[in-house]
Formats: structure tokens, C-alpha cells, sequence
């Protein structure tokens, strides 16, 4: 048991409309809609059971308090499981948590064994929110109560190896605590990046503004938000995000044939802004593009596009 048998399992507990400018690129084309899912990931070891947030609510309370939502015939987790993939609610040994907003913790108590851990910024962040912050946090001043009310976390100051093979590391931004997953597969390091990116291609460069990565829009603190980027980019063969359509286009990963991405390549013309690379990590980065292969390259990126009238 270990690296070799270890299993990751997208499950979209539902959809949520975002806007391409103010949530999911920064000057992307706002006012431009598209549908995201909303996944979790069922992480099965051979010796630990573990689930990497929860997901969605139900449709009703989701789009009451927080975005429009349409469930698709997906499930909450607690459901999906069993009906899917024939695992208990009881036999979750762990839920790791990389943020505390409220598409990524609905449901929690439903796994009576389960361990809580998270961020501990986030937990303080999250029992004690900014203002602007209430209804990602649910906050009680709101009449609402978070699905996290009154359980006990364990709580993760550093960068942790919480598991083998299974490490937290720091990536603020989006939120305060922010930390993504990476999971030590047989294919490689498959980084679960919780909301550090929304899709894929945030990692990608904005040609019109020179910039090496389309950050999301949605952050908290814009500097922190990038470097996290660039710390996923650094570390990841392999990116699972929350809220990237493509990430269900297989039930398992690593698949067969999956192709590993190239980390942290040089592209001319497109800079990256911090230097220091994490341990082990330098040896791994990708060789640069040639200035003649940029055009190509560049010709090859798609541009957002909203959603079609469905």
C-alpha cells in the first residue's frame, strides 16, 4: 500500500454560475457568465480513506445565500460515495480541508469518523470574518450557520506532510489560510489546488497584458494570489482544481496515458516574479520555450469564453 495504489476521484456535488471578469480571470471579459462545477476529491490510499473538502449544499440554500446554483443530477458527497463509488459516510478516515468557504465544507458532519483538519489562519479567518467576508463564511450575523460550527479541527500552521505521500502546503490569496494538497502518485505529483486557481488556465499567460499567468480574480490579497500560482506551478506534474470543468472528464486519476504538464516553463517574453524554488523542486522545471516557439504557443491558448444560451 502507498504511492502505488493511491487513487484520486473527482466528485461535483453541483454548478455554480461565476462571472469570467470578477471571479475566475482578473480583467477577463466581466459581465460573461459560465457555469463552474463544484468538486471535492475522494482520495483513497489503500490505507487511509480521505476526502479534500466537501462541496456544495443543497440547490435551494446555495443560491438563497450565495451564487445561482443547478445540481445537474449531482449529489452532495455523503451521497455520491456510497451510490457511486461504494464507500461509507463511516469509513472516511480524514477530511483536509483547503479553505473554509462555503462550497468547499457543506455537509462535513456526515462522516462520523472522520478527522477535521485545516489551515489554522483559515479557521481564525473563518470564526472571525472581515465583513466582506460574512456570507462566504457564513457567518452567524448573517442568520446563517456555517457547516463548521462548533467542530473540532486540527489545525496546520506549516507546510505538513499530513499523511504519506499527501502534503499541505501554503497558498494564500484567495483567501487568508488558503493551502493546497499535493498527493505523491504513481504518475507523479497530482496538486489539488482547492480556489488557488479556478481552472487550468490561470496558469496560462495573458498575452494582451504581458502577463505569464491569468490569475483568478477572486482574491483577497493580489500578491499572495500570484506567488501561490507560481508555487503550484513549481510543484505540480498534475493540476486538479475546484471548480474546472475539465478535472471530470475522468473519474480517476492518474488514468492511463494521463500527460504529465511541464512545470514552471520560461516563455519569452512573460515573467515570472518569484525566484525561489521549493526544495526538490529546481531539478524538475521544464526547459525554456525558444522565442521562435512563442507565437505558436500563444496561437494554441484559448480566450474565456461564456457560457451558450442553454
Amino acid at each position: 500500500m502507498g504511492i502505488a495504489d493511491t487513487k484520486i476521484y473527482p466528485i461535483n456535488t453541483g454548478w455554480l454560475e461565476a462571472d469570467l471578469g470578477t471571479y475566475i480571470f482578473w480583467k477577463g471579459p466581466a459581465g460573461q457568465k459560465i457555469w463552474n462545477p463544484c468538486y471535492c476529491y475522494y482520495v483513497d490510499t489503500g490505507e487511509h480513506k480521505i476526502l479534500i473538502d466537501t462541496g456544495l449544499c443543497d440547490e435551494p440554500r446555495a443560491t438563497k445565500y450565495h451564487h445561482k446554483c443547478e445540481k445537474r443530477g449531482c449529489t452532495e458527497v455523503h451521497k455520491h460515495l456510497p451510490e457511486k463509488l461504494g464507500v461509507q459516510p463511516e469509513e472516511i478516515d480524514a477530511i483536509i480541508f483547503t479553505h473554509l468557504h462555503w462550497d468547499h465544507v457543506q455537509n462535513m458532519r456526515e462522516f462520523p469518523n472522520a478527522r477535521y483538519i485545516a489551515p489554522r489562519k483559515e479557521m481564525v479567518m473563518a470564526y472571525n470574518p472581515l465583513p466582506l467576508y460574512y456570507r462566504t463564511y457564513e457567518s452567524p450575523i448573517l442568520g446563517i450557520e456555517p457547516a463548521y460550527a462548533g467542530c473540532a479541527f486540527e489545525l496546520i500552521d506549516e507546510e505538513t506532510e499530513v499523511f504519506p505521500g499527501i502534503t499541505m502546503f501554503h497558498t494564500p490569496g484567495h483567501s487568508v489560510g488558503h493551502m493546497a494538497v499535493t498527493v505523491t502518485t504513481s504518475a507523479g505529483d497530482i496538486v489539488v489546488a482547492g480556489d488557488a486557481i479556478f481552472q487550468a488556465r490561470n496558469l496560462e499567460p495573458n498575452e494582451e497584458e504581458k502577463w505569464r499567468y491569468w490569475v483568478p480574480a477572486r482574491f483577497v490579497n493580489s500578491v499572495d494570489g500570484w506567488q501561490s500560482v507560481e508555487e503550484i506551478d513549481k510543484r505540480a506534474d498534475y493540476i486538479l482544481a475546484c471548480h474546472d470543468k475539465a478535472c471530470g472528464d475522468h473519474e480517476v486519476y492518474p488514468f492511463e496515458g494521463m500527460k504529465l504538464r511541464e512545470r514552471r516553463k520560461h516563455i519569452p517574453g512573460f515573467a515570472f516574479y518569484f525566484g525561489d524554488m521549493p526544495a526538490g523542486t529546481s531539478d524538475k522545471t521544464a526547459s525554456a520555450l525558444a522565442p521562435e516557439e512563442v507565437e505558436g504557443y500563444l496561437a494554441g491558448l484559448e480566450a474565456p469564453k461564456p457560457d451558450e444560451p442553454r
